[in-house]
């Protein structure tokens, strides 16, 4: 608990510190507003809204101060963020540009060449359609305005290209990662069936009701994995057939 204070507390007042003026508001959404956050498997997802194009400056600083003094605060998957403009979410478009965008995923890339990653890390992500409906939906203001003031409305239509776009590639990732792979694969069909958006845990356990038996103990191991304390301590119980099989046979339902 102390750490998650401080590291909302750290957010909050470097990021104000470093955008002035320019910053509308901080805006946490994924698992963390869902209910499901867990700090050995969780990342902290959170959005930036500001109302002016960042200078190179200024990314850098929003970089630097991320990685030296939030990082250590952060949970096991770290943190990931978009900073985006005013303009595109009050106005929605697909897909939404962002200015700027961090995860433990580009951790590496940032620290071997901190200025590059800064100069071409922005650009169109299909992946701030759900974020913005999560955040709509669900989000929580750190500090700024309303969300309502800052967020219109997200088509259904658009939220569902946006989860298709992330397990369109299921089959590869479900080996690589299993657990995350099995348990989004699970909110996708959740949303497609009964237009329900939820978090990793609660997409798992609707599954366990909702798809066939014999896929029920490869979804229990993905739901007591995230439970867990340690990532891949239940990997002894996935075999690649079952998990391409499970992957093939979710995929056909979505896309039916």
């Amino acid at each position: 608990m102390y750490m998650e204070e401080k590291l909302f507390t750290s957010l909050k007042n470097g990021y104000k510190r470093i955008l002035k003026n320019n910053l509308v508001g901080i805006y946490i959404h994924g698992s963390f507003v869902l209910d499901s956050f867990n700090e050995s498997v969780s990342d902290l997802d959170y959005l930036v809204v500001v109302y002016q194009s960042l200078s190179l400056i200024t990314k850098k600083r929003i970089m630097e101060y991320t990685v030296e003094s939030l990082w250590p605060f952060a949970p096991a998957k770290g943190l990931e963020f978009h900073i985006v403009l005013l303009k595109n979410t009050i106005t929605f478009n697909e897909p939404v540009p962002f200015e700027l965008h961090f995860s433990k995923q580009h951790y590496q890339k940032y620290v071997n060449n901190p200025t590059n990653y800064i100069k071409t890390m922005h650009g169109l992500d299909p992946d701030l359609t759900a974020h913005f409906m999560i955040t709509v939906r669900a989000g929580q203001v750190l500090v700024g305005m309303p969300i309502k003031k800052v967020f219109c409305s997200i088509p259904s239509s658009s939220y569902w290209n946006s989860i298709l776009y992330d397990v369109s590639d299921a089959k590869s990732t479900i080996i690589e990662q299993p657990m995350y792979t099995i348990l989004n694969l699970c909110r996708a069909f959740a949303y497609k069936k009964e237009k329900l958006i939820t978090s990793k845990l609660s997409g798992g356990r609707w599954g366990i009701i909702n798809i066939p038996q014999k896929y029920s103990e490869i979804i229990k191991s993905a739901l007591n994995e995230y439970s867990s304390s340690v990532i891949g301590q239940y990997e002894k119980k996935y075999s690649n057939s079952s998990l391409i099989e499970f992957a093939e046979y979710m995929l056909n339902k979505i896309n039916d």
